[in-house]
């Protein structure tokens, strides 16, 4: 499970993989911090760019990326950042920052 947070609608997502989530949130948005990622215990995740992003005169090109542990302080946890989310995108439980909040405790528990 990863939790994406799309940071200009403050809209939060819930995809089911990680792959699923690198599809979905382009390379040009996610380097401009349009994105903020967590992993299913609500643990930020950052962005490591194996092929750059393109900025050409005439060309602009995603690159290409996966998601791994954030170093400390790069952004808050999903708990303290879930409360600055305006619109949740997702099934039950994930469309509420108590479902969530829900999931992330019996993640953390197991």
């Amino acid at each position: 499970m990863i939790f994406a947070v799309e940071t200009e609608e403050r809209t939060l997502m819930t995809f089911l993989s990680e792959a699923e989530a690198v599809a979905y949130c382009e390379g040009l948005d996610v380097e401009a911090a349009v994105w903020l990622f967590w992993n299913d215990r609500g643990d930020p995740l950052e962005p490591r760019f194996s092929v750059p992003n393109k900025h050409g005169l005439f060309v602009v090109r995603n690159g290409v990326y996966s998601l791994v542990s954030a170093a400390p302080d790069h952004h808050a946890i999903l708990d303290e950042a879930i409360d600055e989310v305006l619109t949740f995108v997702g099934p039950d439980p994930f469309n509420s920052a108590e479902g969530i909040r829900a999931y992330i405790r019996r993640a953390r528990a197991a």
